[in-house]
């Protein structure tokens, strides 16, 4: 009986009987090759009826079963995006789980709290970095072009003030005249090419500004020629050229130097005051870190009972000894680069403005020679002159109060300065004398003659010499006192990028050395 329940029955045919022999029938059916229309049906027909009995667990119709395009335009686009998202959403769901346990939640406290750390020390890193070279390029590029700016500027004025002294001396001019105004050209040319070099080539009206007086130099020059050759040969023309030089130089060149100088020494200014602030949001990072590590702190005494932690204590000391380095090269940045550059730069511009005025007002006396004019407006002119460099000094003399560094010399410098002054005052009184009275030969001597003679009192040439010798060594002073004050601040940002960077990591370190103790006891 066992053998008998055991085997299958057999149709006729051969053919096994039963839900096996009925899936085998069916295959067998369908992988034939049918031989007529009528067989086919018949076979279709039986397998359909014997499909019928067959128990829908057994059936395995579905392992070779075929979606068609119908069902899938069936099936709605939530279904589509749970099968792409099924897989995320699973890793989604055992983060979530994970995180919800208590070593889930130390890995997360510590995650954020590297992150934060980090990105504060990236981030104050980066900007003291960008501040120590935009510094570096201030010191290397902008101060050097508004110094270029300043020689053009001087040096246009004290070439015209040479040539109309020298037009105004008796015969030819002297070699060492003549020499001092090539000089005063040459270093013109040089400065207006150095001026260029640092410009961004966007900048359109600054670059036309030198370029006018690159164009308009020459055309000074080739009066200044004119008006000396025919000084020689005796013709009074040579008067109305070295007019006509001096007024281009004072009316069109020196304008535009001076407006070139304005902007350069703004640009100076600017740059410093901007990269001399706080740094506000970089520290504002680096305070927010030491916040977060003092509530993780807590958080953890929560869960674990105990006080504190060495590693994230030590974290926290490594971000306060990082927040204390910033803070005080930013004071020592601002201290530097704010009351310091401002009261160096008042001196320079005070004195840069008083020297040119100086010196036109020396061009003014020496042209009303030459024109044998009125001395009346000059007289004016020479009043506002000497108030100018009165209230320079003064300017100087204030900075050099308020600096430590203040050196006895430039206090000498000071007073042969204004002694110098003194001395021209009471010889231009004399030479306006001079002129109201006719006697010309006086006038052209007290505008001419730099030798000093022992007991006769100094002549307007030789004082003004003196002064503007005193003056340019002042400005030369008040200079090196600015590049000093970019240097410290440029001095106090060294450093700072590396060591906040390095601090931060080390902080990390510590909060993660920290941590690895309480997630132990979860192992």
């Amino acid at each position: 009986m066992t053998g008998a329940t055991d085997q299958p029955e057999r149709a006729p045919g051969g053919e096994t009987s039963g839900p096996t022999g009925t899936l085998l029938h069916y295959r067998r059916t369908r992988l034939r090759t049918p031989g007529n229309g009528s067989t086919r049906a018949s076979k279709r027909t039986v397998v359909d009826d014997d499909g019928a009995d067959v128990p829908e667990d057994t059936r395995d119709h579905w392992l070779d079963e075929v979606t068609s395009d119908e069902e899938h335009r069936r099936r709605g686009a939530m279904v589509r995006v749970m099968d792409t998202f099924a897989v995320p959403y699973l890793w989604f769901r055992r983060i979530f789980f994970f995180l919800a346990t208590t070593p889930g939640k130390l890995v997360a406290i510590s995650v954020i709290l590297s992150t934060a750390i980090f990105a504060a020390g990236w981030s104050m890193s980066q900007s003291s970095s960008d501040r120590q070279q935009e510094l570096d390029v201030l010191l290397t590029t902008t101060e050097p072009m508004s110094y270029a700016a300043h020689n053009l500027y001087t040096s246009l004025s004290l070439a015209d003030t040479i040539a109309t002294t020298g037009f105004v001396q008796a015969g030819v001019e002297s070699a060492g005249t003549r020499a001092r105004y090539n000089a005063a050209i040459d270093r013109a040319m040089m400065s207006a090419t150095e001026s260029s070099a640092g410009i961004a080539f966007n900048d359109r009206e600054t670059l036309q500004l030198i370029a006018d007086i690159e164009r308009q130099i020459p055309i000074y020059t080739g009066l200044v020629e004119t008006a000396r050759t025919n000084n020689r040969m005796g013709n009074p023309v040579g008067v109305a050229y070295m007019a006509e030089a001096s007024s281009l130089m004072r009316e069109q060149i020196l304008p535009d130097a001076a407006t070139l100088f304005a902007a350069t020494s703004s640009n100076v200014r600017d740059q410093q005051h901007q990269l001399t602030r706080p740094q506000w949001v970089p520290l504002s990072g680096l305070f927010a870190a030491v916040f977060f590590l003092l509530v993780a702190q807590w958080l953890l005494w929560r869960m674990t009972r105990r006080r504190l932690n060495r590693g994230f204590l030590a974290a926290t000391a490594l971000m306060a000894i990082a927040i204390v380095w910033v803070s005080a090269s930013n004071f020592s940045t601002w201290q530097a680069g704010t009351r310091g550059f401002e009261e160096a730069s008042m001196p320079w511009d005070s004195l840069t403005a008083s020297r040119i005025q100086a010196q036109q007002a020396r061009t003014s006396e020496t042209l009303a020679l030459v024109r044998r004019q009125s001395v009346s407006d000059t007289s004016v002119s020479f009043g506002s002159t000497a108030d100018a460099i009165n209230l320079a000094l003064d300017d100087f003399e204030q900075a050099e109060g308020h600096n430590p560094l203040a050196s006895g010399a430039n206090r000498a410098q000071i007073i042969e300065a204004r002694t110098a002054l003194n001395d021209w005052e009471g010889a231009h009184d004399r030479f306006v004398v001079a002129m109201n009275t006719g006697n010309y030969a006086e006038a052209v001597r007290l505008a001419t003659t730099t030798t000093l003679v022992p007991g006769a009192p100094p002549t307007a040439a030789a004082s003004y010499d003196r002064l503007d010798g005193a003056l340019s060594r002042l400005i030369a002073d008040a200079r090196s006192s600015m590049r000093a004050f970019i240097n410290d601040g440029l001095a106090a940002t060294q450093l700072v990028s590396t060591a906040v960077l390095l601090l931060s990591i080390l902080a990390v370190l510590a909060v993660w050395i920290g941590v690895r103790p309480r997630l132990q006891e979860y192992l």
